[in-house]
């Protein structure tokens, strides 16, 4: 099991650039149906959002197998500037 880091591969990392790239390839999908929107553009934008958020569904379900095969979660504890 590879301990895993705060901010680059947690859990909470991982469904947090998930959301954020739906986001994304939501708002290139509602431009799309905006009048004068370069389609062909928004199109390719569309795409390689949909490649990045199955490469990140990958990711999450190879974290989360590891994680309920190992019944371990091991991180490093991030220690804070300010509190």
């Amino acid at each position: 099991m590879t301990t895993k880091v705060p901010n680059f591969n947690t859990f909470s990392t991982i469904i947090d650039r998930l959301s954020i790239e739906n986001v994304k390839l939501s708002h290139f999908e509602f431009l799309v149906a905006q009048e004068g929107a370069d389609k062909s553009e928004l199109d390719r934008k569309i795409h390689l959002q949909q490649e990045m958020i199955k490469l990140i569904r990958l990711e999450l379900e190879n974290f989360m197998t590891e994680v309920f095969l190992n019944k371990k979660y091991d991180y490093i504890d991030e220690e804070r500037t300010f509190k």
